[in-house]
């Protein structure tokens, strides 16, 4: 950490960092000279996780550590973090009905309370919680009823209990539909650029559904403002919800757009030329 400038000597513990949405997070709040520290679960990783790590700016890593044992709980409490953003999930097959719901709630539950007892009786000042638009009555209608959502719904709701039982401050982050630079290769931009470079026609679904589209590092301005909320002193009852904006768009609004833009560069006629409306 040597050379670098504390902002208000605040020190922040992230989890989720190899996510495209937590690198993101992480390079923000490094350019706004927090001091990051991160737990990875692998000793090493390659591919987009790696370039993430390598893109997120100065942080201290812990690695490997499984953020799920007591081992972390002990961690935490030696290092004793200002605030806590807790961003990493279990979300493997998140948009199938068959999403493993128990081990979604094993993974984010099982510590949860001894964590938040730890983090406030180590003067944590702040919780900060990762939601999503696919909870019930978090999102928009056109996501649906999902078993991903029910189990991120029913996350919140511990955590939410723990914190208000334990008086630590917390702000849940609802995030919408992120996208940028190093998201994860099979969402639907990168599926699109990599087939059009090829000259393949693809197909676009819901082209008229409305979704709250958000660059990776404009989300990531969110968690700054919640992390900024730590420089005064909160009631050990605050309870915030922000829900983040980028764009309100169709899906087709959304595709032509940001094709266009950085880091595709795609032109408007190679659009028109190979996407097909479904």
């Amino acid at each position: 950490m040597s050379g670098k400038v504390l902002y208000m000597s605040q020190k922040v513990l992230l989890t989720g960092l190899t996510s495209f949405s937590g690198y993101c997070i992480a390079q923000t709040l490094n350019k706004a000279n927090y001091v990051l520290i991160t737990p990875l679960m692998a000793s090493s990783y390659t591919g987009l996780k790696a370039e993430r790590i390598k893109n997120a700016g100065e942080t201290q890593i812990i690695q490997p550590i499984d953020i799920c044992s007591e081992e972390f709980i002990q961690k935490t409490a030696e290092l004793k973090p200002n605030i806590f953003i807790n961003h990493a999930a279990y979300i493997e097959n998140y948009r199938s009905a068959d999403f493993d719901v128990l081990k979604h709630l094993e993974t984010n539950l099982k510590y949860i309370k001894p964590l938040i007892f730890s983090l406030k009786q180590n003067n944590c000042q702040l919780f900060i919680h990762s939601g999503s638009a696919f909870e019930p009555a978090e999102g928009y209608s056109e996501y649906g009823l999902s078993p991903y959502g029910v189990a991120k719904k029913m996350v919140w709701d511990l955590t939410l209990f723990w914190c208000t039982q334990f008086k630590l401050p917390v702000v849940k982050v609802i995030i919408p539909n992120p996208y940028g630079y190093l998201e994860n290769e099979d969402r639907l931009l990168p599926v699109f650029y990599r087939k059009i470079k090829q000259k393949q026609t693809v197909e676009l679904k819901e082209a008229e559904t409305i979704r709250n589209n958000i660059e990776g590092h404009k989300l990531a301005s969110y968690y700054l403002q919640a992390c900024q909320l730590a420089d005064s002193k909160l009631e050990d009852n605050f309870v915030l919800k922000i829900k983040p904006i980028g764009h309100l768009e169709t899906q087709k609004q959304f595709v032509f757009r940001a094709l266009q833009e950085e880091p595709y560069n795609l032109s408007l006629s190679q659009l028109e030329e190979y996407i097909l409306m479904a």
